[in-house]
């Protein structure tokens, strides 16, 4: 298990190395050493620590609930504060930015780790549960989606295009992937024709700060199974498995355009359409990560929603066309 990092904010120096090494000793990595609000704030950003134990009295013009304030407002991080000060007005201050505790001096071992440790699963719950609370709100963003498009039309036109035979997945894509704390959900289509089921059309992507795949090499939005890391898999998604992408394990010929793209984490989901598989769903990270059960299920009830518009769409057409497929 990779070792959780802190930073450590306090300007006597004797004690900031006191605090390094007891880190140390008990196997937590010391991201930086700060000796003054501003340079924790500037350390918090740089480095994004997992925790910060954070000394109430700095020099300066900026103390540590000053700085434990504007981390908190900036970036989500525990905060634990260190200090030998018990005044009732301070611990006032300091309640209102809601650390997740403190360690009086002079600390031991045994404070220092049970406060870490704590804080550490108090701070990971508080994001599950915001995140559990984030799909939900998606989930249910899809439902109105599927309803709100399909109450009239019975169609979807791909966005900016009415004129195109389409789809336009990205208000769901775009729900399903921020309460994930992914940076980019795309879906495709197997090509018409295929029999192999080998090569796929993009029909729909959201990204967010990352290279989207409309922008890779070729020139069209065809892509195959293996370039994606899938050679090998279709079984699997015709049985309506989800199949995880670690590039990092993948062979160096089936990586190119993740690596390109910089995903490092993705999970793919079968699409089907009158329960036969039309196409795939892609949510993916730049970081490495992985994805629990209620992410992967919460990930399924998206697709088949968008499976039942596709199933919704394709008969619309059908019937538009006389019976036969457009």
């Amino acid at each position: 298990m990779k070792a959780r990092r802190i930073l450590v904010v306090e300007d006597e120096q004797i004690v900031a190395e006191d605090l390094r090494m007891t880190l140390e000793t008990l196997g937590y990595e010391v991201a930086g050493i700060a000796n003054s609000g501003e340079k924790a704030i500037e350390l918090a950003g740089s480095e994004r620590p997992d925790l910060i134990l954070m000394d109430i009295m700095l020099a300066g013009s900026m103390d540590g609930i000053q700085a434990a304030a504007h981390i908190r407002r900036s970036y989500d991080m525990p905060v634990i504060y260190v200090t030998a000060y018990a005044d009732s007005n301070l611990l006032e201050r300091a309640k209102l930015t809601e650390p997740y505790g403190y360690i009086v001096k002079p600390f031991n071992e045994r404070e220092v780790q049970s406060n870490i440790e704590i804080a550490l699963f108090k701070h990971r719950m508080e994001y599950e549960i915001r995140k559990r609370d984030a799909i939900l709100l998606a989930l249910g963003f899809g439902v109105e989606w599927f309803l709100r498009q399909f109450s009239d039309t019975h169609r979807i036109m791909l966005q900016g295009a009415p004129e195109r035979w389409g789809y336009d997945f990205h208000p769901i894509l775009e729900q399903i992937a921020i309460a994930m704390d992914l940076d980019r959900a795309a879906i495709f289509r197997f090509r018409e024709g295929d029999d192999s089921l080998e090569n796929l059309d993009m029909i729909s992507e959201w990204s967010m700060g990352v290279i989207p795949f409309r922008a890779k090499e070729k020139g069209d939005l065809e892509i195959s199974l293996s370039e994606i890391g899938l050679a090998g898999s279709l079984q699997e998604m015709k049985a309506g498995k989800p199949v995880m992408i670690h590039p990092a394990a993948l062979p160096a010929s089936e990586r190119t355009l993740l690596e390109s793209l910089t995903i490092r984490a993705g999970i793919v989901l079968p699409v089907f359409a009158h329960d036969q598989i039309w196409g795939l769903a892609l949510f993916a990270s730049g970081k490495e990560r992985e994805f629990l059960g209620e992410e992967v299920e919460a990930m399924k009830i998206a697709v088949n929603i968008i499976g039942g518009a596709v199933s919704l769409y394709v008969a619309a057409e059908t019937r538009s066309a006389g019976g036969q497929p457009i």
